[in-house]
């Protein structure tokens, strides 16, 4: 089950839309209506989605969904639970956000409305939160009360752990995380800076693309091979171990290398610092002080190591409670606050160039996604893939998951898919923020 589970996931959405020898063209995977399978999953489906083909895994298809939202059946996981009375959140519905159009990236402009209706799109959830309240909630492909994988959503998690500790003085961003992480020491991360890892410009070679993960020695594929506990020339390597034997690349500074071991490389350095399991510190710092609905998972390797790069999970309006604590409503989530203007202004401040996002692979990409090609971004900022001059940030996730923060505007918008060939979904953050409606 894992090297099934690890195959899909090395291949990335991207490369499995290709025509490998052994890949089902996209249009022959089985592609049930997402809304029969909102009320919970025959056990047949359980079993073929273990049993089905690696290359099924990040299709778009039945596997795929189930996988999203029963992740916690394939790894093992830390289960964070709720700790504090839920604080409700208010309803101020405004149904003229379903009427907002965006240009699809194949069926011309369509409503949010009509985008989320149409089963071939796979759409799961799509919440917005303004000023606390929500004001538009759908969940064509699931229940309120389900959990949903986060996917790459989830990096802004390990961000956050990072910036708490530099707040307390515990970590200096301009320090080399070798001076935290031992294992670091005397390797190719040596002198680079925790703040060139929280902006993924490490300059390393470990690009993390559809193209290298397959490439059994490259470093992205070594990397899941060792969160999934696989042999890798007869070896179970441990994770540290892999990071630690990267080699150099270009160089710091050149381009935005999107890479998962940026981010498990913020894991290891909250655990040096604190000495305390990511899971646990997570929950005292983070969950613990949030009036959520349900627990936080937290997919983990074999001997426990968070898999805060992507493999997370909550209830949707749990993950928009996040994104609120980006907001000013922070205090209709926390009795504290935990995300403070400090920590903000660093994001904002402290962001890499437009010119090196869109020098990366996945620059051009996000635009795409986002803006049709046409982007009106400034640049990346510490685990999160785009800012833009308003102050607004978005961070997608693997199979068209988003999580959209615009500070200024008081906005929250996150969304759930298992959408992998055409990822219009993310298309309608930036016209319902420009809308007009919460100005």
């Amino acid at each position: 089950m894992k090297k099934l589970l690890l195959s899909s996931l090395l291949l990335g959405s991207t490369l499995l839309q290709s025509q490998a020898q052994d890949a089902k063209p996209f249009e022959e995977i089985k592609k049930t209506p997402i809304v029969e399978r909102v009320n919970g999953f025959p056990k047949e489906d359980a079993e073929h989605a273990i049993s089905t083909p690696f290359n099924t895994w990040l299709m778009g298809g039945d596997e795929s969904l189930y996988f999203q939202m029963r992740t916690s059946e394939f790894l093992p996981t830390a289960i964070i639970p709720r700790r504090k009375t839920t604080k409700p959140l208010e309803e101020s519905l405004m149904p003229e956000i379903g009427a907002i159009e965006a240009e699809t990236i194949s069926s011309g402009k369509k409503t949010l409305d009509q985008f989320l209706a149409e089963p071939e799109f796979r759409s799961q959830g799509y919440l917005v939160i303004h000023k606390g309240n929500i004001v538009y909630e759908s969940y064509p492909g699931m229940r309120p009360s389900d959990s949903h994988a986060w996917m790459s959503c989830a990096k802004p998690t390990a961000a956050l752990l990072v910036e708490l500790l530099i707040n307390q003085g515990k970590i200096d961003d301009t320090r080399p995380i070798s001076d935290y992480v031992e294992e670091f020491k005397g390797s190719s991360w040596e002198n680079v800076t925790v703040k060139q890892v929280l902006h993924m410009d490490s300059g390393l070679d470990i690009d993390d693309t559809a193209a290298t993960r397959p490439e059994p020695n490259s470093h992205a594929h070594r990397l899941y091979m060792a969160e999934f506990g696989q042999e890798y020339n007869g070896k179970v390597e441990k994770l540290i171990d892999v990071l630690a034997s990267a080699n150099p690349g270009e160089g710091s500074g050149k381009k935005f290398v999107y890479a998962s071991a940026h981010t498990e490389a913020l894991v290891f350095l909250v655990e040096a610092v604190t000495g305390e399991r990511w899971s646990q510190l997570f929950d005292k710092m983070v969950w613990s002080k949030m009036g959520v609905e349900g627990p936080m998972q937290v997919q983990t390797t074999p001997d426990g190591v968070a898999l805060a790069h992507g493999v997370l999970g909550s209830r949707m309006r749990d993950m928009a409670r996040f994104g609120m604590l980006y907001t000013p409503s922070w205090d209709k989530v926390s009795d504290e606050q935990i995300v403070t203007d400090e920590t903000l202004n660093r994001i904002h401040e402290d962001m890499r160039s437009h010119e090196f996002l869109m020098a990366g692979e996945d620059g051009p990409v996000f635009a795409d996604w986002l803006e049709g090609g046409q982007p009106t971004f400034l640049g990346n900022s510490r685990q999160w893939d785009v800012i833009w001059p308003d102050g607004d940030m978005w961070k997608g996730g693997m199979q068209t998951q988003g999580l959209y923060v615009s500070p200024s505007k008081d906005l929250v918008i996150v969304y759930m898919s298992t959408a992998v060939q055409d990822h219009s979904l993310h298309r309608f953050v930036r016209t319902i923020a420009d809308s007009g409606l919460f100005e």
